[in-house]
């Protein structure tokens, strides 16, 4: 019997992991490491398509759940329309990104499911009405102000595509991007989320629960060996600024995480193609694993 009580004190225990990561099982609304050769540099006036795919695995997640296991495949669609339009010395443009996600959580202890779910829909929609792209010969400067809608959800499922909120997030970008020899580009951001009033019953909060700020920002550092094949290493980093609060109590878990991996960019008439394979670590409060994205880029 004290054995059975031991046991069941600690399901109990396992029962609420979901508090103890940054933000909402550690998830966000922005997919980390997606912008890599262009992420600093908005293109030319016209018209332009983008479509990634994503593959990512995660088998750890220091501060969650236990024996995690994770697998997400996305296309996202992203539609980019850049002008002539002047502002402030710059291109004003936009442009809209719609994910595709199906999501495979699973966490358990031998003999007990904590969680076992899995999801198809559309993840957090992401619109950028304001867009300004200044360009000097081979330096560039963007700024944006994103706004990322919410997507398919259900608060009984944790493998959800969309994060349940809207999150508001100002962006500075650098590039240097010469024709030949060492290019970089960072793309910063913060984020401001709002609160989710209905969310996911697995944190154990029943009336809302508030994710915390964060700043972040993805990277690429590559070299030109030919002009039009570029190799170099992608990736990015998280910082969660301010603490999640479920219920209007202070949780106080910040989310860290750091990426990096090699890249490689070959340009072919219209087309970009551009494979990354990025390495999660020194992760805190999030799943730890590997993203492997595949993005191809065509101008109209």
């Amino acid at each position: 019997m004290r054995k059975r009580i031991i046991l069941g004190l600690l399901i109990a225990a396992l029962m609420l992991p979901a508090p103890a990561a940054g933000t909402e099982l550690g998830l966000t609304s922005y997919p980390d490491g997606i912008e890599n050769f262009f992420a600093g540099a908005f293109p030319p006036p016209g018209f332009y398509y983008q479509n990634y795919l994503l593959f990512y695995k995660a088998d750890q997640f220091r501060g969650g759940p236990p024996n995690p296991k994770a697998f997400i495949f996305a296309e996202v669609l992203r539609f980019i329309y850049s002008s002539k339009i002047k502002i402030l010395g710059a291109n004003w443009g936009t442009h809209l990104v719609v994910p595709l996600v199906y999501t495979d959580l699973n966490s358990e202890v031998p003999g007990f499911i904590i969680a076992d779910d899995r999801r198809f829909g559309f993840a957090n929609t992401a619109f950028d009405p304001i867009i300004l792209a200044w360009h000097f010969e081979e330096f560039h400067v963007t700024s944006a102000l994103e706004i990322q809608f919410p997507g398919s959800y259900n608060r009984n499922n944790p493998a959800s595509p969309s994060r349940n909120y809207f999150t508001f997030e100002p962006i500075l970008a650098f590039a240097w991007m010469p024709k030949w020899g060492l290019g970089i580009n960072v793309k910063m951001m913060y984020d401001f989320p709002t609160r989710n009033n209905e969310p996911l019953t697995i944190t154990g909060a029943r009336d809302h629960y508030h994710s915390g700020q964060a700043f972040h920002f993805d990277y690429c550092v590559d070299y030109a060996v030919l002009p039009n094949l570029r190799l170099g290493a992608a990736g990015y980093y998280y910082t969660q600024t301010t603490g999640d609060t479920a219920d209007g109590v202070k949780i106080g878990f910040h989310g860290r995480e750091f990426a990096i991996g090699p890249a490689i960019k070959y340009d072919y008439g219209r087309f970009s193609f551009c494979v990354i394979n990025q390495f999660e670590m020194a992760a805190l409060n999030r799943p730890e694993g590997v993203r492997n994205w595949v993005r191809i880029w065509y101008a109209f």
